[in-house]
């Protein structure tokens, strides 16, 4: 599958919306690098590489197949948000994981990463109950790293074997979400 189709497809699963700077990075070639290079941060330092990989984690966890964790989708944000990005849309999304940490702290009394995971999930689903727009990037991103890497475009999703449309395919026959 090549990029464009993925970008299509990722597109379809975001009721049609990626932002500008997501679909520059995917058919920019963005990627979370060589996995035999060591990964330095340049946008997310310190913890926040840590609390992104947990958010992506919790959005695409790992099931019979790699999650997000796994297919490095942290490492590709953090090159989004330093190659693609402005940098008002940088500091958008870093100030939605302060308000995030906050949060936490307000309603737990410790960090986002110090929570349980069902901590962590409820956070979220307050943040996407609440249309937070950072949730919806990182959604976004998450969704886009994911399916547009090794992992995602081969061990979770298969090229359609099929040929020529077939109609009513039972799901029991196919299994997982084809490309």
């Amino acid at each position: 599958m090549d990029r464009r189709t993925a970008l299509e497809r990722i597109g379809l699963m975001m009721g049609g919306a990626l932002s500008a700077s997501t679909i520059a990075g995917v058919l920019g070639g963005c990627s979370a690098g060589p996995e035999d290079v060591p990964f330095v941060a340049r946008t997310l330092t310190g913890d926040r590489l840590e609390q992104v990989a947990t958010i992506a984690e919790h959005i695409i966890p790992r099931t019979d197949t790699p999650g997000a964790r796994a297919a490095r989708v942290h490492e590709y944000i953090d090159n989004m948000l330093t190659d693609f990005y402005k940098p008002e849309e940088s500091r958008r999304f870093l100030a939605g994981l302060d308000a995030l940490e906050a949060r936490s702290l307000k309603s737990y009394a410790v960090p986002f990463l110090d929570l349980d995971p069902s901590a962590q999930i409820a956070l979220m689903r307050m943040m996407e109950e609440e249309a937070v727009p950072f949730f919806f990037t990182a959604k976004s991103l998450t969704l886009t790293g994911y399916y547009t890497s090794e992992i995602g475009a081969t061990q979770e999703l298969h090229i359609a074997p099929f040929g020529t449309y077939q109609a009513d395919i039972p799901f029991s026959q196919v299994g997982r979400t084809w490309a």
